[in-house]
C-alpha cells in the first residue's frame, strides 16, 4: 500500500515554527494549490488549502528560508488525527520540501510560476 502526497503550491502565510516540550522543532505550513478551468466562457478557479508539518532541523531551515507566497514542492504521507479540541485534522508530514522560488523570483521568469508546473507535468521525475 502507498500513502504519499505530492503538492506544488504557494505558502499562504509565513511558516510557524514551534518547539515541542522535548525541544524538537516543528514548522507548520499552509500550502495553497489551485486548479483553473473554463465554464460557460468564464474562467473558474478553485483553491485547496493543505496543512503541512516539517520536523527537526529541516523545520528550522524552512522557517528561516520561506515566506508567504513561496512556491514549494512537498511530498510525504497524509495523516488524519483528532486532537483533544475535537476537530479532526488532515496533515501532510513532509518527507521532502523544496522551495521553488519567491513570487518576485517567479515573476522575473514567468508571471504565474506556471513554467515550473508545466515542466514537472512533462516529465516522469521531479527535477531535483
Amino acid at each position: 500500500m502507498v500513502n504519499k502526497v505530492v503538492l506544488i503550491g504557494n505558502l499562504g502565510r509565513d511558516p510557524e515554527l514551534i518547539h515541542t516540550q522535548g525541544g524538537r522543532a516543528l514548522a507548520r505550513l499552509w500550502v495553497a494549490t489551485h486548479e483553473v478551468w473554463t465554464k460557460d466562457g468564464q474562467r473558474q478557479r478553485h483553491t485547496e488549502w493543505h496543512r503541512v508539518l516539517v520536523w527537526g532541523a529541516r523545520a528550522e531551515h524552512i522557517a528561516a528560508q520561506c515566506r508567504k507566497g513561496t512556491l514549494v514542492y512537498v511530498d510525504g504521507p497524509i495523516r488524519s488525527r483528532k486532537p483533544t479540541d475535537g476537530e479532526p485534522r488532515t496533515e501532510i508530514h513532509a518527507q521532502r520540501l523544496v522551495p521553488l522560488g519567491s513570487p518576485a523570483q517567479r515573476e522575473a521568469s514567468d508571471s504565474d510560476g506556471e513554467a515550473v508546473t508545466e515542466e514537472l507535468r512533462d516529465t516522469d521525475e521531479v527535477p531535483f
